[in-house]
């Protein structure tokens, strides 16, 4: 399934940087972000460590022992202006790598899968016939799709950067969505 991914071109993005993607297994967690980054070796993966929004997600991990997980973007290409610097990816684009992300849903059968931010669920929730709920503070609701639990929460980078002294209320908040529902 990732090979298929990997020779994708439907909307050329592709010339920019080939897709980014993490290691095909079996997982019971899912994150989804945006779309990729420039990569900086061969060996780099979605949501890297290396980067403020990785680590975050890297701590939530290591606090919920035994959880596989498996991280993509919506986008698995790297959307760049005329300049090259990076820029969100438009309606076309995510729109034409969705189905991408379907595969790897269906190939990884997650139990949960995670929406990084609002520009995410909202496209998530527009392809598969669903409003999601925003959240309230830390409050993370979810809605199931074949047997699939869709959990909106907040960018890590936003927490990041504008929420940093709540950084383990945010963890804890997803943790134990987490514990809930595995």
């Amino acid at each position: 399934m990732i090979e298929q991914i990997y020779d994708c071109q439907k909307c050329g993005l592709c010339f920019n940087q080939k897709p980014l993607l993490d290691t095909e297994k079996p997982c019971q967690v899912f994150w989804v972000g945006l779309s990729a980054k420039k990569m900086m070796s061969d060996v780099e993966i979605p949501l890297s460590p290396e980067t403020n929004t990785g680590m975050l997600i890297h701590k939530i991990e290591n606090s919920c022992c035994n959880v596989i997980t498996y991280k993509t973007n919506l986008v698995k290409c790297l959307p760049l202006t005329e300049q090259q610097k990076l820029r969100y990816p438009n309606k076309k684009e995510i729109d034409s790598c969705f189905e991408n992300l379907r595969k790897e849903i269906h190939a990884m059968s997650p139990k949960i899968v995670f929406l990084l931010g609002e520009k995410v669920y909202s496209s998530v929730g527009r392809h598969l016939n669903t409003v999601f709920e925003k959240w309230n503070d830390f409050d993370y609701t979810y809605k199931t799709v074949e047997k699939i639990h869709y959990v909106p929460v907040h960018h890590p980078s936003y927490i990041y950067v504008y929420k940093r002294k709540k950084t383990d209320d945010y963890i804890n908040s997803i943790k134990q969505i987490i514990n809930q529902l595995l």
